[in-house]
């Protein structure tokens, strides 16, 4: 019996994966930005978590890095900086839940499905971003952080997603060669 028993995720390994991808996301991922958007590491952590673990610890993992993710890049709204807990919070939680919907059909342990599954995952995240930002915008000051409407930054956003799901490609490949050290349940033959 494992020491873990009950669990179907090592969150010492997860807590370890995020304090590594979180800096790598701010300090270098910027040299992999496409029209001015930078690919997000973060997005392919919690796509790999939300096709692995539990429906419930996917869902608090995607919390937590959402949750962390707003307390790290503050908002510039109105001259002011802004670290408002809930954009990205609920954002990687919807993502997660919209992961999880489909992973029942999917091969889980192929790197393709990793990136896809940043894809939609981070569209999620976009999804809500934009609302919650575009409600908070009407209900106050009408100051939003991003430039335009909010259909034209769903566009930038969309370029976002793609390019995490190109780097989910190698990324999830490196992730799904750690799949032992996560404790997951269902250990099986690896995808491709």
């Amino acid at each position: 019996m494992r020491a873990d028993a009950g669990s179907d995720m090592r969150w010492s390994m997860f807590i370890l994966a995020v304090a590594i991808v979180l800096p790598i996301d701010a300090a270098f991922m910027p040299v992999f930005s496409i029209g001015g958007t930078v690919p997000s590491l973060a997005g392919v952590l919690a796509a790999f978590v939300s096709l692995n673990a539990s429906r419930r610890n996917a869902w608090w993992g995607c919390f937590v890095i959402g949750l962390l993710i707003d307390f790290s890049s503050p908002q510039l709204v109105a001259g002011a900086l802004l670290f408002l807990p809930g954009p990205n919070t609920l954002g990687f939680s919807v993502g997660s839940a919209s992961v999880t919907v489909f992973r029942a059909v999917l091969l889980r342990r192929s790197m393709l499905t990793v990136s896809a599954m940043t894809f939609v995952l981070l569209l999620g995240v976009s999804l809500v971003w934009v609302f919650i930002w575009s409600m908070r915008g009407i209900v106050t000051d009408g100051v939003v952080p991003f430039a335009g409407s909010a259909t034209q930054e769903l566009g930038i956003r969309v370029v976002w997603c793609l390019s995490s799901a190109m780097i989910g490609l190698p990324v999830g490949w490196l992730l799904n060669r750690t799949y032992s050290w996560w404790g997951f349940p269902g250990a099986g033959p690896r995808k491709f």
